[in-house]
């Protein structure tokens, strides 16, 4: 007999609660199943989103857009620049429309 599939929400602490109110009482015993009494970490939102911001930020950049960007997201062009660094210095060294490049031609 599994007695965890007897506790009920007012079988719980008030933390436990709150949690199984979030998740669902079967969310909160798979939880307490698969952890069973080891701490556990909850990131924090910024942790996650962060990545996904700065992926954002390196599809949209064009090469000039600084300013918008940073506007758009809420940061400094200067944080801007640092989170596109690598795509800036590849925009800048790919070659423009219609430029005749050197590299290749032998004399």
């Amino acid at each position: 007999m599994d007695l965890l599939d007897k506790v009920r929400m007012e079988d719980l602490d008030e933390e436990q609660q709150n949690l199984a109110g979030l998740i669902g009482m079967e969310g909160f015993r798979a939880l307490v199943r698969s952890y069973n009494g080891t701490p556990i970490y909850i990131p924090k939102i910024e942790s996650l989103e962060k990545p996904v911001r700065d992926k954002l930020i390196r599809e949209e950049f064009d090469g000039r857009n600084y300013r918008e960007l940073a506007l758009k997201y809420g940061l400094t062009e200067t944080w801007i620049r640092n989170i596109v660094l690598d795509k800036a210095r590849e925009l800048k060294a790919k070659p423009i429309d219609g430029q005749i490049s050197f590299k290749g031609i032998l004399y």
